[in-house]
């Protein structure tokens, strides 16, 4: 099964959307990355629902084991009353001879705040399938944004005041990270803070530096970089330690050099876009920590700040040994793309 590519590069417009909403809205129900598709358990359960669960269903990009890009649930028309229909993700569809044409509308907020419906209407399979295949990109996009639109919501509402400061005051960026989040590393130019359980660990590093040509944004001297910054401000649980190791002299004593680092030796993948309008590269992949079993996803977004002249590097990760991580990684991700850093201060509120 292809991976899918899906982060801060997909920016779908929203304007042709329509609203059918009067007056108070009530707060949207499911889970995150869930999507209600509302159809006819014959077509559900047939090739008009496996193409669904093949395109929505396929791989996360950059998980160290098969994660789908969404959960998909299923309920016939009949069925989808109130009592659903404040479903935070929603595709309705309907295949009969009675409709007039293909059509594919989409709706923001019809029923619950931040809610997305799609609803497709076709005479028989073969129009489905047509503009499915079409639209199913922009299907994607749409509630992808929508759920990272929705975490970032609640971290700008939410924001811990003493990280939001930090990099307010010593770095002129807005920063959200929610309540749980706390600062281990603030030294020159360099900033870890993350928020640990028994059970995981979620985080952001972050550093600037001068911009000073073009081919700072090449994939291999990025990901050097950011290695030589995580040997540097990261090391490994290990770190310090001594071992013995065997030698033409005997066994000696050594200290163990243990640190966090990308694994280079696991594919990655790189991609260009524009955050908020600037220049940016994206990398998604595994990091690991030398001499020890640590590992995880990470995403690593570099963006090109033109007037202050500084390449910004905020690099997320998660550690969650043997258990699905999807989710905890868009959460990370949600606090990156708090990032603002070409505002005004007297339009901030904070």
């Amino acid at each position: 099964m292809k991976r899918l590519f899906i982060a801060l590069v997909v920016f779908i417009g929203m304007g042709a959307c329509k609203d059918m909403s009067k007056g108070l809205q009530q707060t949207i129900t499911g889970k995150m990355n869930e999507i209600l598709v509302v159809t006819e358990k014959t077509i559900w359960n047939g090739a008009v629902g496996d193409t669904i669960r093949a395109f929505f269903g396929q791989d996360v990009d950059g998980l160290p084991q098969a994660e789908p890009v969404f959960d998909m649930l299923n309920l016939p028309p009949e069925h989808f009353d109130k009592n659903v229909k404040n479903h935070r993700n929603v595709m309705e569809i309907k295949i009969s001879s009675a409709v007039d044409s293909a059509v594919v509308e989409y709706y923001d907020s019809p029923w619950a705040k931040t809610q997305r419906l799609i609803r497709i209407k076709v005479r028989n399979q073969d129009e489905f399938f047509k503009l499915f295949n079409e639209n199913k990109r922009t299907f994607m996009g749409i509630y992808a944004k929508a759920e990272r639109e929705r975490l970032v919501s609640i971290y700008r509402r939410s924001a811990d005041q003493s990280i939001y400061q930090l990099f307010k005051k010593k770095y002129h960026i807005l920063l959200s990270a929610p309540s749980g989040y706390y600062v281990n590393k603030d030294t020159t130019g360099f900033v870890w803070f993350s928020s640990e359980t028994a059970q995981d660990s979620k985080g952001v590093m972050f550093f600037t530096e001068e911009y000073e040509h073009e081919s700072q944004f090449n994939e291999i001297v990025i990901i050097e970089r950011v290695n030589e910054m995580l040997e540097k401000f990261i090391p490994g649980p290990l770190d310090g330690n001594t071992r013995e190791i065997d030698t033409p002299e005997g066994k000696q004593k050594v200290k163990i050099r243990s640190f966090m680092a990308i694994d280079k030796e696991v594919p990655y993948s790189v991609i260009p876009y524009k955050y908020n309008g600037h220049y940016a590269v994206l990398l998604r992949g595994l990091w690991t920590v030398t001499n020890d079993f640590m590992a995880g996803p990470f995403v690593l977004n570099v963006v090109l700040d033109e007037t202050a002249g500084r390449v910004i590097y905020m690099m997320g990760y998660v550690y969650k040994p043997n258990e699905e991580k999807r989710n905890m990684m868009q959460q990370v991700e949600a606090v990156m793309n708090t990032m603002v850093f070409d505002f005004q201060d007297e339009n901030d509120k904070k």
